[in-house]
């Protein structure tokens, strides 16, 4: 069908001028009164559409990043590429334009309408389709005119015919007003950078529907928060999913389900934290449900060695500072008494893990974005914890005693019940002080425990709770251990002030990152852009090299990986070197860019880093603890030939 055989004569009329006027010297800057890279809208009261451009003029690449842009009354949608049970998409058509070579039009995930037992796949509000614009020639000024096809539905539907302009002229490509929506818009275009680490490991015929197995990071992925999307051939209608067994399953209207086997279809995973797109061939048998038992337990192994790692982590000194403190109390003492002790640090350690992975289980289920470490962005948190940690250094100088509550008194000696609960919030305060920590081993097990179901959740955090509490519980097991502890005596005086300081001295510093929530933020780093969503892939595909550090005022090992590495004269000088972009992200007050970027590598803590270049477009994430040799390999790896 002739597309422009539809289009009235006076947009007909309006195309051939502006490509008349497009070919000459000079061209023209605007077309309708609109400024350059920004078309102006068409519509009508239901919906409005326009072409904008990512940059304000064409420089001198082959091709020009623009965006088709819909604005949509309340109540409309325009659709996605696969409609679904009804619709069309949008189309354009340049073949008036002699600018243009060719054109690719690329649709973010899309969401699912459902009415009356039909669905469709669209959007609503407003969207860019993020579009490419090859051009015949680079450097030139650019008018083109494109004629625009699709529907736009409510309770009604209605076509759409119009012609879109837009005007960029010769010129340093710089970005535009609307690069940054434009760049959010292309990071939610599903592409193996955005997979997060899940991949489809197969779909087939199930019953009268179809069952798809997808894992993560190697792992079943036996939940979703999200949906899935099913292209086919004409005729198929499909469901949303639902999990059962380890598989998703997903009714067939239309045709038999039968009918597919063998055939090829495109699935589009839409995830909260990330979007997957793959094409597979439907097979015949059933799937068989991989078992998640022997990751589970492999996993429970990594959280509890992980758990382990934190006693020595920067982020949990005001931590090891009141053991040491508390161990030498004890030095010499009763076993029964050094038992009772530990023991209750021990469970204020694993009780608060239990709260804490509950807490983001339910913030998870309410749809929140949820990481590790997320409650030093919360400011009552920051007030309380510098309180109790000041507090515990004023008890340590003797300046403050803790009463004993009369209950705890008739539950057997006073001495001995204040000090079991002074035990137990120690323990408690060692995991909250501990969850900025990111260290190796808890990144992975957070990852596996945050993207599994509820009780897996609850399981990875009891193990890494119980890795966490091992060296009280070793001290309850062989009590006669603080034998080798000094014994008490006047030096203890001197090493307790010191240790006070030390307390008070964390305090501060969580006083300083609440300066943080009511100051606003001085910027990225001298050297340093400020990180957007997709800035670092755009960079990449002008064949720049990136460097992305995700960081926070709160987070300690952050702040050792920049005096350690990234600030050392070495690195940046390798980065000066080898003319490496460097973006941070800061992390320290709540980010959902930030929260989903990290999620889409599999990560939900930092530090977190990765290289980004024309061998790695989709990005090279670095261990949590950094070393200038991860970073010159890294970088050497992503700056080789591009992919193809």
């Amino acid at each position: 069908m002739n597309k422009w055989r539809k289009i009235s004569f006076q947009r007909v009329l309006t195309l051939m001028l502006v490509c008349m006027f497009g070919g000459l010297p000079g061209g023209i800057h605007g077309v309708h009164g609109a400024k350059a890279d920004t078309g102006p809208w068409q519509g009508n009261e239901y919906f409005e559409a326009r072409l904008i451009s990512a940059v304000t003029a064409t420089g001198e690449a082959p091709s020009l990043e623009a965006g088709l842009e819909f604005r949509l009354s309340p109540g409309w949608k325009v659709y996605w590429r696969s409609p679904g049970d009804a619709g069309l998409p949008p189309e354009l058509d340049f073949t008036g334009s002699g600018a243009v070579a060719g054109h690719h039009l690329s649709f973010p995930a899309p969401t699912r309408f459902s009415i009356l037992g039909f669905d469709s796949y669209g959007y609503s509000d407003a969207v860019i389709l993020p579009l490419r614009l090859d051009l015949v020639r680079a450097g030139r000024d650019l008018v083109v005119a494109a004629g625009l096809e699709g529907l736009v539905c409510s309770d009604i539907c209605i076509p759409v015919q119009e012609v879109l302009t837009l005007s960029v002229p010769a010129g340093e490509a710089k970005p535009s007003s609307h690069a940054r929506r434009m760049a959010e818009f292309r990071s939610s275009v599903p592409s193996a950078g955005t997979a997060g680490g899940v991949s489809l490991r197969g779909v087939a015929i199930d019953g009268e529907g179809l069952s798809l197995a997808l894992e993560r990071v190697g792992q079943p992925l036996t939940r979703l928060d999200g949906d899935i999307f099913i292209e086919a051939a004409s005729g198929y209608g499909f469901t949303s999913p639902q999990f059962s067994g380890g598989l998703a399953r997903i009714g067939v209207s239309g045709k038999p389900a039968a009918d597919l086997a063998g055939n090829p279809v495109t699935i589009t995973v839409v995830g909260r934290d990330f979007l997957l797109e793959a094409t597979s061939v439907v097979a015949g048998e059933p799937l068989k449900p991989t078992s998640i038992m022997p990751a589970l337990l492999a996993m429970l192994g990594v959280a509890f060695i992980g758990g382990v790692i934190l006693n020595v982590m920067p982020c949990v000194l005001p931590v090891l500072t009141l053991k040491l403190s508390s161990v030498m109390g004890h030095g010499g003492g009763e076993a029964m008494a050094i038992r009772r002790s530990f023991i209750a640090t021990a469970a204020g350690v694993i009780v608060s893990f239990i709260i804490l992975g509950a807490a983001l289980l339910l913030a998870r289920s309410a749809g929140l974005a949820v990481g590790w470490g997320i409650q030093f962005q919360q400011p009552a948190f920051l007030i309380l914890a510098a309180a109790a940690i000041g507090f515990f250094g004023l008890v340590m100088l003797d300046i403050v005693t803790l009463p004993v509550p009369q209950f705890a008194q008739r539950l057997g000696g006073s001495q001995a019940s204040s000090g079991l609960a002074g035990d137990f919030a120690s323990g408690a305060l060692a995991t909250l002080l501990a969850t900025p920590c990111s260290a190796p081993f808890v990144g992975t097990a957070i990852a596996f425990a945050l993207a599994a179901p509820g009780g897996m959740l609850m399981t990875v955090f009891l193990s890494m709770g119980a890795g966490l509490a091992l060296p009280w519980v070793m001290v309850a097991a062989f009590p006669a251990l603080v034998r080798y502890l000094p014994k008490p005596g006047p030096w203890l005086i001197t090493m307790k002030r010191v240790l006070a300081l030390g307390l008070f001295a964390t305090s501060v510093w969580l006083l300083t990152v609440l300066g943080s929530h009511f100051n606003s933020s001085a910027g990225p780093d001298q050297g340093w852009q400020e990180w957007q969503p997709g800035l670092a892939q755009s960079l990449t595909a002008e064949g720049r090299v990136v460097f992305v550090d995700v960081t926070a005022d709160w987070c300690i090992t952050c702040k050792t990986n920049k005096a350690l590495v990234l600030d050392t004269d070495t690195v940046s000088k390798t980065f000066a070197d080898q003319d490496v972009v460097l973006l941070r992200a800061d992390w320290t007050l709540p980010d959902d860019a930030i929260s989903a970027y990290l999620a889409s590598f599999g990560r939900y803590g930092i530090p977190f880093n990765a290289v980004y270049g024309p061998s790695a477009p989709d990005g090279l994430p670095l261990p949590e603890i950094l070393t200038t040799s991860a970073i010159r390999d890294a970088l050497q790896r992503a700056s080789g030939p591009p992919l193809h």
